[in-house]
């Protein structure tokens, strides 16, 4: 008997998004407050004289085509959004913004001592202190394991035990690292 004539399957191609719906970008939090050093696009639904790529000044302001100084750092994206739409709103009837953050620079956490490769770490999403060590390439052989410290806002923290964290046995020692933090390994 012949086999039944059934349609082709579907083209991988047709059912992913359509181009431009996803932006691109970095995986930042709808939370993330951006600060200097940080890389931004803006696009301006239907209206391309907007667009443009920006680097936020060390003074928190971001120089916009065609409408001039707008403050970007202390704000979130989506607030940074709605002061382009307020700020466009006298040259287009209904602006609609995007603001897409492609490079986070302003956020650091840092690595010092013999004991790990040194030097400063972009804090682009939330992350453990056992994900930085990793990051970093983990500890070195002649490593004090016992006694990593952890400063925050130029005071110790918290000191842990490296085998504690990878033991598992104490969860609340792999610290959720903020902005500014040195970890500091001998």
């Amino acid at each position: 008997p012949a086999m039944p004539v059934t349609d082709a399957p579907a083209d991988p191609a047709k059912l992913a998004e359509p181009a431009g719906t996803k932006p691109p970008g970095a995986p930042v939090p709808d939370t993330f407050v951006l600060g200097a050093e940080d890389q931004i696009t803006i696009t301006m639904w239907d209206e391309p004289k907007f667009d443009g790529s920006y680097t936020i000044r060390p003074d928190g302001k971001i120089m916009v085509k065609l409408i001039g100084e707008i403050q970007a750092a202390g704000l979130t994206p989506m607030q940074l959004q709605e002061a382009i739409d307020k700020a466009t709103s006298v040259l287009i009837k209904t602006p609609r913004s995007t603001v897409n953050v492609v490079g986070v620079h302003s956020k650091h956490v840092y690595f010092d001592g013999d004991g790990i490769s040194d030097g400063a770490m972009d804090l682009v999403i939330p992350i453990h202190l056992l994900e930085g060590i990793s990051a970093r390439g983990g500890l070195k052989d002649f490593a004090d394991r016992k006694r990593i410290k952890i400063l925050r806002d130029g005071k110790l923290f918290k000191t842990v035990n490296y085998n504690d964290l990878l033991s598992g046995k104490h969860p609340e020692f792999n610290i959720l690292l903020m902005d500014n933090d040195h970890v500091i390994v001998k």
